[in-house]
């Protein structure tokens, strides 16, 4: 049994809202606009799965539903072979933008998952994946005193500090200088690998979710459908540009989200 099921997801909005309550539950008056049309999808436990498709298609959509933040779907989502009718503590979401409380410290952002723990206990597991990250010496920093790439790191090791079963990551590097992005990316890989948590990251850099994931999935315009899965069985470090495989995968992607030259 997969670790993650998705059979036959749809997912529409009303058009404006005008959505109403009936006794057969909420329907919608007026046109539907479908993001997410008949998905069918299986990931394994510990894998790191990375999914791409063009803005609008539905990508954080999916993720929201698999969250457990958005119930209003028909179709099959299930985690851990349990249906999926809300937010679960087994699963931690990592949003596009900063998620950090702006009045707590580095120390206590990343030690508000695990708050009941005993202290002495808490402070060894925060500074463990403090450390991981490289933010020793911030832990008495807040948020507006570090910069984007620093508090995305927080941000992963808050994530990371609970032992997740589940990670979901929408457009971790969004906002990035180069530099900062690729660290952050290899520290995501590097991770993975010693914790071995199911991974489920959204991304638009065809680069990234070829380098990083153990799965690709690519998503097509909207309504949505699955244009590719596919399984990627190379070791790490790797070079979509140049290794053999993936740079001919690399340009079949571009190819399928319309740009027919890859640089």
């Amino acid at each position: 049994m997969a670790f993650i099921e998705i059979e036959k997801l749809h997912k529409g909005y009303c058009e404006r809202r005008r959505r109403a309550r009936t006794d057969d539950g909420e329907s919608c008056f007026g046109q539907e606009i479908t993001v997410l049309d008949d998905i069918n999808l299986q990931f394994e436990q510990g894998e790191l799965v990375t999914i791409l498709g063009p803005s609008g298609c539905g990508k954080s959509t999916m993720l929201r539903l698999i969250a457990g933040f958005d119930p209003d779907f028909s179709g099959l989502v299930k985690v851990a072979g349990k249906p999926v009718h809300g937010p679960s503590n087994e699963s931690i979401f990592v949003f596009q933008h900063n998620g950090l409380m702006p009045w707590l410290t580095v120390q206590e952002n990343v030690e508000l998952g695990i708050r009941f723990q005993d202290k002495l206990e808490r402070a060894e597991a925060a500074a463990l994946f403090i450390g991981m990250v490289e933010l020793d010496g911030f832990e008495e920093h807040y948020p507006h005193q570090l910069s984007i790439g620093m508090q995305r790191r927080a941000e992963l090791a808050r994530a990371l500090v609970v032992s997740p079963e589940l990670l979901i990551m929408d457009e971790p590097f969004s906002g990035l200088d180069f530099l900062t992005h690729m660290k952050i990316r290899e520290e995501v890989v590097n991770m993975h690998q010693f914790f071995h948590q199911t991974i489920l990251l959204v991304t638009h850099n065809i680069d990234d979710a070829l380098i990083m994931g153990d799965r690709v999935v690519v998503l097509g315009d909207r309504p949505t459908s699955v244009k590719l899965d596919r399984r990627l069985d190379f070791d790490h470090p790797r070079d979509p540009k140049t290794q053999a495989g993936l740079q001919e995968l690399r340009d079949e992607i571009f190819l399928m989200l319309g740009v027919s030259y890859a640089v």
